[in-house]
């Protein structure tokens, strides 16, 4: 069995719970990379289960808390965004446009 690689697995662009100076796109880009990540231990399981006839309860516990974990920090971050977006208003809009105008 490899050993795990020393360090983060998982590097997101902010802590489980989001700073208040969080940029709210790279929110959304947690949220995502989240998504991934548990759609990815759902596969892992889905293959182990077609391969082998036995099912190991404690192992099955632990992958489904890991997409449990994974699922709610992306709904948090999701959350996030929405209120940050919410306090912005449609300033980023703008400010995203000139930039954009100001290249061409």
């Amino acid at each position: 069995m490899k050993e795990k690689a020393p360090g983060a697995w998982l590097t997101l662009n902010t802590s489980y719970y989001a700073s208040p100076v969080g940029n709210p796109l790279a929110l959304l880009d947690d949220a995502y990379m989240l998504l991934e990540s548990a759609q990815g231990i759902v596969h892992l399981v889905r293959d182990a289960l077609q391969l082998s006839p036995y099912v190991d309860p404690r192992a099955m516990t632990l992958a489904l808390k890991g997409v449990e974990t994974l699922m709610e920090m992306s709904a948090g971050s999701t959350e996030a965004t929405h209120v940050r977006f919410e306090e912005i208003g449609e300033g980023w809009i703008a400010d995203d446009r000139s930039t954009d105008q100001s290249c061409v």
